[in-house]
């Protein structure tokens, strides 16, 4: 009868612990709720539906070779996409002849010769992008000590 007793006395202290955790938990949230945010608001994003999501999704060639346009004016002064091969931007829409002209206007540092000394040629499509600085430090050099990625 004894252990009977100490069973239900330790069930109701569980219980009340469990009530009296639940109901300050429930208030605290209430009165946090009310008081004025001490910061500034958390807005979620709002859900977008893309044309690139999921496993079928396509892009938009036209905002892409716009978004191609725009690096070549505005970001290969500081930043290269050195990774990327000419050959790469039929799928963005170019022909193939476009694909070399685009090429050929960038002058890529070639060689060596049979003489063994480098030298300078048109681009040609499995060439990549060059970069826009020589290295590392004259990139840092032209941007305050910090070289761009």
């Amino acid at each position: 009868m004894k252990t009977i007793l100490t069973s239900l006395a330790l069930l109701g202290l569980v219980l009340a612990g469990t009530a009296a955790a639940t109901t300050g938990a429930i208030a605290q949230e209430e009165a946090h709720s009310d008081a004025a945010p001490t910061h500034f608001p958390i807005h979620q994003p709002k859900e977008m539906d893309w044309s690139f999501a999921g496993p079928f999704g396509t892009y938009d060639k036209a905002q892409l070779q716009r978004g191609l346009k725009v690096f070549k004016e505005v970001c290969a002064t500081c930043h290269s996409m050195k990774l990327v091969a000419f050959r790469t931007l039929e799928d963005l829409g170019y022909s193939e002849a476009q694909v070399k002209a685009l090429a050929a206007e960038y002058t890529i540092n070639d060689g060596p010769n049979d003489a063994g000394d480098m030298f300078e040629r048109p681009g040609i499509p499995s060439d990549h992008f060059p970069a826009p600085f020589p290295n590392d430090q004259a990139a840092a050099a032209a941007n305050g000590g910090a070289a761009p990625p």
